[in-house]
């Protein structure tokens, strides 16, 4: 009887931690699908973002005073800022922020580049916010992931035919953080010549799985590995090689990943250097939206514009400290709610 009892008890052990995982799981994905409903409204609204644009006035007169344009003579930086047209938070977060070159003590011109997009009202708008702040180049590009390498070439040619002259231009996303101050102390320091920095990325070779979003033929790419490139969140062309750079694109056949074939492919068809920066981002929010994290940096990656205003914020306070939200673990634990949920 007493042996019974020993060769049950494992059963009835394991019984009560089926029964225990059961309810845990059980609970976790009530907890899930209520979290799910009870975001859904903060989901939705953002289909209303430019009906609150239009009524939050955010179309005011611009607070820079240099030009827009590079018709005042020899540019420094010429920074220019790949955008969808709906993104209208975004550029008006860059504006107010690093964007705002009214701080500068050298000639820095800003250009948005925008593409076409399906929605005529977000179209329109942006139409009139080019008339009061100017700084946009409309191309006649759709909107696609597909394009982006086109975007980059048409923002090429813009430099090499209206920007002659200009000693480095900077191509950055609308959700990156720029410490421009700490980028043009360098360039002033560190000059740069025949070249592109960021992000390097050596050895990458082309996803082969049919599934793969990303997946590259052969018939598109043939080698094993793609030369060495600079990651397309931001990079910084020297001038001397832009309007080569820009020649390139109608050498080197077009390729879908425009880091690839901007910094890659006709970087090394015009025989340029890729360079390796440490202050510029080479990850996806790998640090968080604290001013302190920047102060020796020069580009952070993926932040909202609400983080990006904070990060400027902040960093023109030398006394200014991390929160203790912004603790590494806890940031990255809230983004991951805001992935799943948001």
């Amino acid at each position: 009887m007493f042996m019974e009892k020993i060769m049950h008890f494992p059963r009835i052990r394991t019984r009560r931690w089926k029964n225990v995982l059961k309810n845990v799981l059980k609970w976790m994905i009530i907890l899930f699908l209520a979290t799910y409903f009870i975001c859904t409204p903060f989901r939705a609204s953002r289909k209303r973002a430019e009906e609150a644009y239009l009524k939050s006035g955010f179309l005011r007169p611009s607070v820079s005073t240099q030009p827009t344009t590079c018709s005042t003579g020899e540019v420094f930086l010429l920074i220019m800022v790949p955008s969808a047209v709906s993104n209208f938070e975004q550029r008006n977060a860059i504006r107010s922020t690093w964007g705002n070159l009214s701080y500068t003590n050298c000639t820095v011109v800003l250009k948005f580049v925008l593409g076409k997009s399906k929605q005529s009202l977000h179209q329109n708008l942006a139409g009139v916010e080019n008339t009061i702040y100017n700084d946009i180049l409309f191309t006649d590009i759709s909107e696609t992931y597909e394009n982006l390498s086109k975007k980059s070439i048409a923002l090429l040619r813009w430099a090499s035919t209206n920007c002659k002259g200009v000693k480095y231009l900077l191509k950055i996303d609308d959700d990156m953080f720029l410490n421009l101050p700490r980028l043009l102390d360098e360039l002033k320091t560190q000059p740069k010549s025949n070249s592109i920095s960021g992000c390097k990325v050596s050895g990458a070779s082309p996803f082969r799985f049919p599934l793969s979003k990303w997946r590259i033929s052969r018939s598109e790419y043939e080698k094993d590995y793609y030369p060495d490139y600079i990651a397309g969140t931001a990079y910084l062309i020297s001038g001397d090689i832009i309007p080569k750079l820009y020649s390139a694109t109608e050498s080197v056949l077009y390729f879908i990943f425009e880091d690839v074939y901007i910094t890659g492919l006709c970087r090394e068809h015009i025989g340029a250097v890729a360079l390796e920066n440490k202050g510029f981002s080479c990850g996806y929010r790998d640090r968080s939206p604290c001013g302190q994290n920047f102060r020796y940096r020069i580009t952070g990656h993926h932040y909202t514009p609400a983080e990006i205003q904070r990060l400027w914020r902040e960093l023109q306070d030398r006394w200014s400290v991390c929160q203790r939200g912004d603790n590494y673990l806890i940031f990255k634990l809230f983004d991951l709610f805001h992935y799943l949920f948001l």
